[in-house]
This record gives structure tokens, C-alpha cells and sequence, in this order.
């Protein structure tokens, strides 16, 4: 009985582990914009805190998507930012006019807001806006 609870967490943790991997964050915003200068990238910067239920389910239903995953992975450079955890990330939020939680934030590698995604978007619905935003800014 025991070996089999065992076993059973191990499955457990391993299936839970990966699931918000599909998105590689970067944590500091200066860092991200560097990596998205350097790799000709826009930078996609979620704004989000600790309470908000949609941005749980954003980051549980959305961004554990393979397809999302790999989109990101490919046009962007994301970075996640709590404003009531840090100064920089409350300074941003002011500058970006986030009024709301979460709020996805679309800046090219000079830094300047060129698209944004106000609240919580299933998987198929944000690769398209994924999509438009990325093609937007090609066309440039």
C-alpha cells in the first residue's frame, strides 16, 4: 500500500512538473529585453500576481500548451512580472496602463508597447492573437 501511494506521487509529480514548462520565463525584464534585442525578437511580458485566478488558469490551461509553448519559444522572449513584488514590475505596469490582471504585454527590443492581450484567453485563441502579433511586427 505504501509503495503504491509512492508510486503514485512520483507519477504525479513527474505529469505536474511539465505541465507549466511549455513557456521559458525570464524573470527580469532588462535581461529579457537584452535577449530580445540580441535575438531580433518582440518581448512578451505578463503581467500578473499572486492572487489573480485567471492568470492561474492562464498559466495552467495557456501557456502549458505545447503550441503556445513552442510559438513563444520561436517570435518572443517572455517575462513574467508581479507588480506588488517588485518596483521595476510596478513601474511597467503604470507605463503599460495595465488596469487589470493578467495583462500581456507585446514591446519591441527598443522597449516600446506594440500590442497587448487584456485577460485570460484559452490556448486557440491565444496563438492566434500569438500569430497577429508576430506577423504585425515582420511586416514592419
Amino acid at each position: 500500500m505504501k509503495k503504491s501511494i509512492a508510486v503514485m506521487a512520483v507519477i504525479f509529480l513527474t505529469l505536474t512538473a511539465g505541465a507549466f514548462a511549455a513557456v521559458d520565463w525570464e524573470q527580469s525584464y532588462d535581461l529579457g529585453l537584452e535577449k530580445a534585442k540580441k535575438n531580433k525578437k518582440l518581448m512578451m511580458v505578463d503581467m500578473y500576481t499572486d492572487w489573480c485566478g485567471w492568470c492561474k488558469k492562464l498559466d495552467k490551461d495557456t501557456y502549458s500548451d505545447k503550441a503556445v509553448g513552442d510559438k513563444v519559444a520561436k517570435d518572443f522572449v517572455a517575462v513574467k512580472l508581479n507588480p506588488e513584488k517588485s518596483s521595476k514590475g510596478a513601474e511597467l505596469s503604470k507605463q503599460f496602463g495595465t488596469t487589470g490582471f493578467p495583462h500581456i504585454v507585446f514591446v519591441d527590443s527598443a522597449g516600446h508597447k506594440v500590442s497587448e492581450i487584456n485577460g485570460y484567453l484559452p490556448p486557440k485563441e491565444f496563438l492566434k492573437s500569438l500569430e497577429m502579433i508576430s506577423d504585425k511586427a515582420t511586416k514592419k
